[in-house]
């Protein structure tokens, strides 16, 4: 939906309304060019950015001795 700039200053609320409704989005104009975009806002749980936060983890009671592998092929 594109928009002037001066609807979405009349109405911000009915326009709101509509792109929660639709699941849309408006691109408001002003002077022919576009200026903001107006979109619907999605919740999303702090967990999903974080999906292995509170799991178990193990570490190796030698993880931070040499890798003699490592150590070869930085040699060569």
């Amino acid at each position: 939906m594109l928009l002037n700039i001066f609807e979405v200053d009349i109405s911000l609320n009915e326009i709101i309304n509509e792109i929660a409704a639709s699941q849309s989005e408006a691109i408001v104009m002003r002077n022919g060019s576009p200026v903001a975009r107006i979109l619907l806002l999605t919740t999303t749980s702090p967990q999903s950015h974080y999906p292995l936060r509170g799991k178990p983890i193990t570490i190796a009671g030698d993880f931070d001795e040499p890798m003699p592998d490592l150590w070869d092929a930085l040699a060569e």
